[in-house]
């Protein structure tokens, strides 16, 4: 992360930014943190690269691409984000004359890290299937689990009843879906899925239900 401390700085900066002057972290009415899921991304990324161990692979322009990711957020609108968050970053690196082409590379992984139908696809370049991956593996699992207890405690009265729901409508069935591509990405899914699982089949039970 040291070499890119100022696109940190730059990015968390216009997150933060919106959030004191226009807006705020909104997300089905909880705090939502724009720029810690950028670094939670950002750490996924790298263990997934790492374990990879593919020499092809463009890792600088994915890192930077991983950081600008969901930058867009910061124009105060979640539709189109992946295109503002694009367009912030080719502004940012031309102003370091970054060679065209890796501008172009790197803002098309940022335009395109929402279109999850590409996953599969045989020709989507690996960054843009790892930086697909890494943003997936941000807020499920443990953090799926916590997520949903959040929303669901904003209800009027919540019950663990209405808790337990709200995981079988959108942590679960979601972790039940999607399938990853890369071998590490596969590993830290089910990982992620087999805790869920144990959890939600053992909170069900807690519950009688």
């Amino acid at each position: 992360m040291r070499e890119h401390k100022g696109m940190f700085r730059y990015v968390e900066d216009m997150l933060y930014s919106y959030d004191r002057k226009k807006g705020n972290k909104s997300k089905n009415r909880i705090g939502y943190d724009r720029y810690r899921h950028t670094l939670r991304v950002y750490q996924w990324m790298l263990r997934i690269t790492r374990e990879l161990k593919d020499d092809r692979l463009d890792v600088e322009s994915l890192k930077i691409a991983t950081i600008f990711h969901d930058v867009g957020y910061a124009c105060g609108t979640q539709e189109g984000h992946a295109s503002k968050s694009s367009d912030i970053c080719r502004e940012y690196l031309e102003r370091r004359n970054y060679k065209p082409e890796q501008i172009d590379f790197i803002c098309y992984l940022i335009e395109e890290h929402s279109t999850k139908k590409l996953l599969h696809e045989k020709t989507t370049p690996t960054e843009l299937v790892v930086l697909m991956e890494a943003d997936m593996l941000d807020d499920t699992g443990a953090m799926g689990i916590i997520l949903d207890t959040w929303i669901a405690s904003k209800e009027e009265a919540p019950t663990f009843e209405a808790i337990c729901r709200h995981m079988e409508k959108y942590t679960y069935r979601h972790m039940k879906q999607m399938e990853f591509v890369t071998a590490p990405g596969r590993k830290f899914w089910h990982e992620k899925r087999k805790l869920v699982n144990e959890f939600l089949s053992q909170f069900q039970r807690d519950l009688g239900m």
